[in-house]
């Protein structure tokens, strides 16, 4: 189970709480944009709990590999939410905002201290979701491990929001409010929400697609290479780090290749885990006739 999914639920509602304060306090767009956005969060990650807890069911005979394909699902869920929520709500009120007369009241120091509270909680996920996907040289191999990149990729987009909310905010201090750029800061927010579940989505659902893993591919044929054998390798991804390969021999005696393949399969799954960090769940051979 991922803990930054677990931690995230519960700082972003302390930071839609405070965000909720402040727009109540203001009535800024980009405040209520803001909350929307960590709203959408919350709801987000609570779906990517529900597909790990839903995912690590075992195998049954309708699924036997099992269900880990259900954090795609959920995470691609939770993308069109973002999209449809946090994108959608958040254009269509900064645009309202911007092209009716609002009042907007200044920013307080409470405003601005609670904004640098979320911050500071937000920066704290990010991190811990970092680190659980192995940091930044990790994140293209850690790839398919859809449900901490999806956190990653909101704490990102919301610690960028935080940062343009606070430059609403620093105007608002120092030179009173101004509600067309407070209106377009709030359209912003939500066209960086559409372009990260664009993102997610097309993750996802490459992934619901019996996707394969080409670094899994291309390391499986060079151990057998070195084995003597010349083959294809395709694999199929059933959950973030677990996969089923299938192997065609090219040129083999087919009879010696029958007798050695379990242990030779065996030895196949051992390497992957050990240098790739992949569970080959099984291993399906085709020999030539």
């Amino acid at each position: 189970m991922s803990s930054s999914v677990s931690i995230s639920i519960a700082t972003n509602t302390a930071i839609a709480a405070a965000k909720g304060f402040g727009w109540a306090v203001t009535g800024s767009p980009t405040l209520f944009a803001e909350t929307i956005h960590s709203v959408a969060d919350v709801l987000n990650q609570v779906l990517l709990k529900v597909g790990e807890v839903r995912g690590r069911r075992g195998p049954d005979a309708t699924h036997p590999f099992g269900r880990g394909q259900e954090k795609f699902f959920w995470a691609l869920v939770s993308a069109v939410s973002v999209f449809f929520i946090g994108c959608g709500l958040n254009v269509y009120h900064g645009v309202h905002a911007l092209l009716q007369t609002i009042v907007i009241e200044p920013f307080t120091p409470l405003v601005l201290g609670l904004l640098l509270f979320a911050l500071a909680l937000e920066s704290f996920t990010f991190a811990v979701a970092l680190r659980e996907i192995g940091g930044w040289n990790n994140v293209a191999r850690n790839r398919n491990n859809t449900t901490v990149l999806a956190v990653l990729f909101e704490d990102a987009v919301a610690l960028l929001g935080i940062l343009l909310t606070l430059i609403v905010a620093g105007v608002s201090y120092l030179w009173g409010p101004h509600p067309a750029f407070d209106a377009a800061v709030a359209i912003a927010v939500g066209l960086l929400l559409g372009a990260m579940a664009i993102v997610l989505a097309a993750i996802n659902r490459r992934l619901l697609i019996d996707s394969s893993d080409p670094a899994l591919d291309r390391a499986a044929a060079r151990f057998l290479a070195e084995k003597g054998l010349r083959s294809e390798v395709s694999s199929i991804v059933v959950d973030d780090d677990r996969c089923v390969l299938f192997v065609r021999i090219a040129q083999a005696d087919a009879r010696e290749g029958a007798i050695e393949s379990h242990a030779l399969g065996e030895a196949l799954k051992e390497h992957a885990l050990a240098h790739e960090g992949k569970t080959v769940d099984a291993v399906y051979w085709q020999f030539p006739t």
